[in-house]
């Protein structure tokens, strides 16, 4: 299976406005070892996340968000998100879409694009585990606690069912 790309097109005003741009995810391994360190560089910075772990990988960034990116050092955070974006490139020609070369700094002109682009990089990377969060939640809450969760096979007396 390849590994997913998605095509995004600028829709904001301005001199970037229909610049198309290709961005591929991260390997699976590549995207843990990224989201672990977006998670150890915001713990390091003393800032209460709520929910933030440090080895829950790319699920526990998808799950705190873009802002984490807000908590950490900011040579940290640089490092970081220049590293997400080493997942841009540059569909020159829109109606070529063989034609894609690297981003470089140059082929932004606004700031907001380069927020914008950013934050699709990022969704791209973690909106799948958005379905799952409440599963992880809840397993991770059970598993805190110590409640055991019975098995799908285990016998249930008639005495536990609530009528």
């Amino acid at each position: 299976m390849a590994i997913r790309q998605v095509s995004v097109t600028v829709p904001m005003e301005g001199a970037d406005k229909g610049k198309t741009f290709v961005i591929t995810r991260m390997s699976a391994m590549e995207a843990d070892q990224w989201g672990r360190h977006c998670l150890q560089a915001a713990i390091a910075s003393g800032a209460d996340i709520p929910g933030l772990e440090e080895d829950a990988g790319l699920a526990g960034l998808a799950a705190v968000g873009i802002g984490i990116f807000g908590a950490m050092d900011p040579a940290r955070m640089d490092g970081l998100l220049a590293r997400l974006m080493h997942c841009v490139t540059v569909q020159p020609d829109p109606r070529n879409a063989a034609v894609r070369r690297p981003l470089d700094e140059s082929d932004l002109e606004e700031i907001p694009t380069v927020g914008w682009l950013q934050k699709e990089a990022f969704a791209l990377h973690v909106d799948f585990f958005k379905g799952v969060g409440p599963l992880f939640s809840l397993l991770s809450a059970l598993l805190h606690s110590g409640t055991s969760v019975p098995l799908p096979d285990a016998p249930i007396s008639t005495s536990d069912m609530r009528w």
